[in-house]
């Protein structure tokens, strides 16, 4: 019985690595320039004309709704900082954009967060005035990125980058795990 237990906790650790990894592959391909990518089809059938940004946080997502601990808790946590990333990135590099290319490189669909027009309004966008297809960024409106500074409990400010370190250490200490089992 204790090894059917071992042999099962060493599969949930193998696969709470894998996914981990698959969503730091597309989190790489992102950072590294994926925002640009070309849509050729916005059909979730063809995933390899998918921006780098919905793979990455379709995966997060995909490990946030797993059973699979601590897995499930570290990607809700980072699906939130990458989604608000990947909004930074989108405005600083777009003057309007179409909604449903929005709504596709945020990984976004009409029953996240109610109605559509306060999804916008979260993410700093709003409707164009000539036309109700495109998004143009609110102006008066502040990244919650660039407000995530604040004061650990050791006074020091932390980032979220301080936080992702941080969870890049949990991944290392599950390698060592399987790699000792």
């Amino acid at each position: 019985r204790n090894n059917n237990s071992s042999s099962c906790n060493s599969d949930d650790e193998y696969n709470q690595l894998s996914m981990f990894w698959t969503a730091a592959k597309y989190c790489y391909l992102w950072s590294t320039g994926g925002v640009s990518s070309s849509l050729n089809s916005t059909t979730d059938d063809d995933e390899s004309n998918l921006p780098y940004s919905t793979l990455m946080l379709r995966s997060l997502q995909s490990n946030a709704e797993s059973s699979l601990e601590p897995l499930a808790t570290y990607s809700k946590e980072l699906v939130s900082i990458f989604r608000y990333r990947v909004n930074d990135r989108l405005h600083s590099s777009f003057d309007d954009i179409r909604e449903d290319e929005f709504m596709l490189r945020m990984n976004l669909n009409d029953s996240d967060g109610g109605a559509e027009d306060d999804v916008l309004g979260r993410y700093g966008w709003k409707r164009a005035v000539t036309d109700a297809a495109h998004l143009v960024p609110n102006q008066e409106w502040k990244s919650p990125v660039d407000m995530g500074r604040r004061r650990g409990g050791d006074g020091m400010i932390t980032t979220d980058d301080d936080r992702i370190h941080q969870l890049s250490e949990v991944v290392m200490f599950l390698e060592q795990t399987k790699m000792n089992a």
